[in-house]
């Protein structure tokens, strides 16, 4: 046991003290808790470096073939796995989405695994070495190795690995060049020192036969990581820049350099444009080519906020973007940083308060109207009432029967229409106050205008008027009865107010899509004048005017048609002709 594990120190075996000292600091100052999680991933690649060197050291060392052999055999705990962990290294640092996800990774040590295994029961099937013998260099022996089909595969694989990350920082580089430059650049170095002093050994090229250099060449990688590390905080700078902040903020964040191509960007940005993945190097002319203004926003100097609008009424979101300049260590601009924060929320709120602030605009202008229709329109009927009450009082009146009676029927005149101008006055006030609940039933609409009829039969005679129902008996509409009596009593009223004696109102059922149904009021009236028509249903515009007979007009009346109407998923549409008659539309959607 002595003879097979003596030691006999050289020049070879103490330089990879060197490799060793590093790769043990490496993984002391990657495992603190700050380097999270990237660090022991780093901490795993060092100890790997660290075995393989001091196992090789020791094989330098040894002074028995059984020795070095064993040693040999140590070492292959080690290297297989190098250089997958170098690839996951700088996979999780450049983080491109350029492969699978690193729980996925597990796969890439099968290769690995059999490497280590065939490699430690060599003796055994010859697979990875074909043969191992001593020869003498010099003052001390080394092993002189020839290579078995599985080394190639291993060798072979090895290189396809540290291409991959080679892959991944030099695209990382050229994608994102101004992030995290120098700290790149040096991980580039830790990974090509390596592959250039194994490539010459495993030609032949190198001055010494039968001495791995690959070792010492991971001695200065580590230099290199350790720089990277130490002095530019690869660890701590890029995994807390790049995932805790860059991934993790709420607003969108869109990298593009100095040719509009896109560098980066995070998931927000993503959900944003319903990308599914990071287009990289992707000419943003393309990518938001339905988007010309946030293009334009993107490459203008100005230090302004653009509003972005995305989606239908339904599914709409607002965003508000600023854009600023990237400047490298020279301070000079090489890309742009867009920043996209969702306002979505503040514009509906915006939105609301605007639609409240025009609400309460029309709201005081109808109330102006309303104080001057009970100014006007109160002052005239009550005045009468105080003027023929006082006659009836004063006993130097001398009235006859005739008189009396024609004085009567004025009073009856000026109390119907204060009563049908206190009747809509009450059902505008409920409206506004939201008072009215819309209870929906099937009401037959030829029943509904015999009911009408009925209610004005002494004004249609008075003033000698023909009233026509055309509407067929089982014709019938869904909405609130209330509603569609208040409705169609307000057009008959209006009807038989414009229309001068011996004329004619027609009730007949209106043309409609079969979803829809309808009815038509027609007169053979004075008609609307196009300056009245064009704000009919506004309370705030002057469209009240005098009958044909002097009969007192508010336009109260149409205002509350339109409202009981739209309140039963109903619209009105108004035909009229001056001096030929006016035509009322009521239509109701939805219906069966």
């Amino acid at each position: 046991m002595e003879t097979r594990f003596a030691f006999e120190s050289n020049p070879y075996a103490l330089s990879l003290i060197i490799p060793v000292a590093i790769s043990v600091f490496l993984v002391i100052e990657a495992w603190k808790p700050r380097f999270a999680p990237n660090g022991r991933l780093f901490s795993l690649l060092m100890i790997t470096i660290a075995v393989w060197s001091a196992a090789y050291g020791l094989e330098l060392a040894s002074t028995s073939f059984e020795g070095m052999v064993f040693w040999l055999k140590v070492e292959y705990l080690a290297i297989p796995f190098v250089t997958p962990l170098m690839l996951l290294l700088a996979h999780r640092i450049t983080d491109l989405n350029a492969g699978p996800r690193f729980s996925r990774f597990s796969y890439i040590f099968i290769i690995p695994v059999f490497t280590m295994f065939f490699s430690i029961t060599n003796e055994y099937h010859n697979i990875y070495y074909s043969g191992i013998e001593l020869v003498s260099e010099g003052k001390f022996s080394l092993l002189e190795l020839q290579f078995g089909p599985w080394y190639y595969v291993h060798v072979v694989y090895s290189y396809l690995l540290i291409f991959i990350a080679l892959y991944l920082i030099i695209r990382k580089l050229y994608y994102q060049h101004a992030l995290f430059r120098i700290q790149l650049l040096f991980l580039l170095l830790a990974l090509v020192i390596p592959l250039i002093v194994f490539t010459m050994y495993f030609f032949g090229l190198m001055p010494v036969d039968n001495i791995d250099p690959t070792p010492f060449a991971f001695a200065l990688s580590g230099v290199a990581m350790s720089i990277s590390i130490v002095r530019f905080r690869m660890l701590d700078l890029m995994p807390i820049a790049r995932e805790h902040v860059f991934k993790s903020m709420t607003d969108g964040l869109i990298v593009v350099d100095n040719k509009n191509r896109l560098i980066d960007c995070n998931p927000f940005g993503l959900k944003v444009f319903d990308w599914l993945r990071t287009p990289y190097g992707e000419q943003l002319s393309v990518l938001w080519s339905d988007y010309p203004g946030l293009l334009q926003h993107l490459q203008s100097a100005k230090d302004e906020t653009y509003e972005l609008i995305l989606g239908n009424d339904k599914d709409r979101r607002v965003y508000l973007t600023s854009v600023s300049g990237i400047l490298n260590y020279k301070n000079v601009v090489v890309g742009r940083l867009m920043v996209i924060h969702d306002i979505t929320h503040r514009f509906h709120l915006q939105e609301k308060i605007r639609l409240n602030e025009e609400k309460l605009r029309l709201l005081n202008s109808e109330k102006d109207k309303l104080f001057s229709v009970i100014g006007h329109d109160l002052r005239g009927p009550i005045s009468a009432f105080i003027g023929l009450t006082e006659m009836f009082a004063d006993e130097s009146y001398n009235i006859t029967p005739d008189e009396m009676k024609t004085l009567a029927k004025q009073m009856n005149n000026s109390a119907r229409s204060l009563h049908g101008l206190l009747e809509n006055l009450l059902e505008w006030a409920r409206m506004q106050r939201e008072e009215v609940k819309v209870e929906k039933d099937y009401v037959v609409l030829f029943q509904l205008f015999e009911r009408i009829q009925s209610l004005f039969r002494e004004n249609l005679q008075a003033k000698s008027l023909v009233f026509v129902n055309q509407l067929p008996p089982g014709l019938r509409v869904l909405a609130d009865e209330n509603m569609l009596f208040a409705l169609t009593r307000n057009l008959v009223s209006n009807a038989i107010k414009f229309t001068p004696r011996g004329g004619r109102i027609t009730i007949s059922q209106a043309e409609t899509v079969p979803s829809e149904t309808g009815f038509r009021v027609c007169d053979t009236g004075i008609g609307i004048p196009t300056v009245i028509l064009e704000g009919l249903f506004k309370l705030d515009s002057k469209t009240n005017r005098p009958g044909t007979e002097g009969e007192t007009s508010t336009g109260l009346g149409l205002v509350l048609v339109r409202e009981f109407a739209e309140r039963n998923s109903g619209r009105i549409i108004v035909d009229s002709e001056v001096g030929k008659g006016t035509c009322f539309t009521v239509i109701f959607s939805g219906q069966k």
